[in-house]
């Protein structure tokens, strides 16, 4: 059965966005409100962050850092383990399962959409391990990786008018939360480093609007309405919610997420597979700064290519970006040939 549109991502309507500034405060405070509108962009949704945007912004030395950084681990398709809970789902989101728009999505995932979700929680085998991990170091809770089955169902290349990833972030926010998004790289590709842009997003989120679904409905939509939604309430978010004062749009991809985020915490009680979570396997960082085809790494270290593509996805043309350093994942084990071998080349 072909994806259906409603699964596999939300709309964003056109937001035009324009801002004057003066210059009477000075050099230094035009620049700081400048760093505030940091996205104009046709049918692109405003996003706005609560204080400075330095916390989230790529430092010059990024690329260095980057290396020196790297998480220790990737999941490993072939190397699933059963009945092992990798993923503890904390249930730190109140879900209103009586909710009758939440119900419609529980529905639809189990019947029509049924195939789609299946195959979506197959591919979130190798990836939820990691991404939940990552949301939880940064606060963020873990089943918010629910955003991922409804943004892309778990589809590396997904995209839809100008976002892109696992987490379907639009080009300027991705850049802005420290993701490469060039002709040679695009990390929204990357699992983990799309999850660590997503986590920081979703962290800011909570922070300006006070609560989980509200930062999940600002994720969709801005934050700007989400804001204007909550002044016009009273209580709770989920009288808000229930009272339709969020943005029609956002009531919708928040019960979808939010039915997700039931589904996969508890699947074998709808009838769906308890999935194998794969382990994690290790890899070596290292930096390259010059433009070498991954084929030929390849045959340095003795491995095949399709590999290091697995081991870095965000590498769009399969070649080191020229002019630049790039971290590159090699398998565990094989750092010490590859730098024999690019030494040799170096000096060519």
């Amino acid at each position: 059965m072909a994806p259906d549109s409603s699964l596999l991502r939300h709309h964003r309507g056109p937001v035009s966005v324009r801002a004057n500034f003066t210059f009477a405060g000075g050099a230094l405070a035009f620049l700081s409100l400048l760093l505030f509108v940091f996205i104009a962009q046709a049918a692109a949704e405003r996003i706005e962050f609560p204080g400075a945007l330095a916390a989230v912004s790529p430092s010059p030395e990024g690329i260095k850092k980057e290396a020196q950084v790297l998480p220790v681990s990737l999941p490993s398709t072939g190397d699933a383990l059963t009945g092992k809970p990798l993923v503890l789902w904390r249930n730190r989101i109140q879900i209103p399962i009586d909710e009758p728009l939440i119900q419609k999505y529980i529905r639809f995932y189990r019947g029509e959409g049924r195939k789609t979700f299946s195959d979506a929680m197959l591919r979130a085998e190798k990836c939820i391990p990691q991404m939940t991990e990552i949301l939880e170091s940064y606060g963020v809770p873990a089943e918010l990786v629910a955003i991922v089955f409804v943004e892309s169902r778990f589809v590396r290349h997904a995209s839809y008018r100008g976002a892109g990833g696992y987490w379907q972030m639009l080009a300027p926010t991705a850049r802005v939360l420290g993701l490469r998004v060039d002709r040679w790289v695009d990390e929204r590709l990357d699992p983990i480093k799309s999850t660590k842009a997503a986590a920081k997003y979703l962290k800011l989120l909570n922070e300006r609007h006070g609560s989980w679904p509200l930062a999940l409905a600002a994720y969709n939509c801005g934050g700007r309405s989400i804001s204007c939604a909550a002044k016009s309430g009273r209580g709770e978010e989920w009288e808000l919610y229930g009272r339709n004062r969020l943005p029609a749009r956002s009531r919708v991809y928040v019960s979808k997420v939010l039915a997700a985020m039931h589904l996969i915490s508890g699947p074998e009680e709808y009838g769906f597979e308890s999935p194998n979570y794969c382990k994690s396997k290790d890899f070596d960082p290292v930096l390259v700064r010059s433009a070498i085809k991954l084929d030929e790494i390849a045959r340095w270290i003795d491995v095949p290519v399709s590999q290091l593509q697995d081991l870095n996805p965000s590498l769009r043309l399969d070649t080191m970006p020229p002019n630049s350093g790039y971290a590159l994942r090699l398998p565990a084990g094989t750092r010490e040939k590859f730098h024999l071998a690019y030494d040799e080349h170096s000096r060519r």
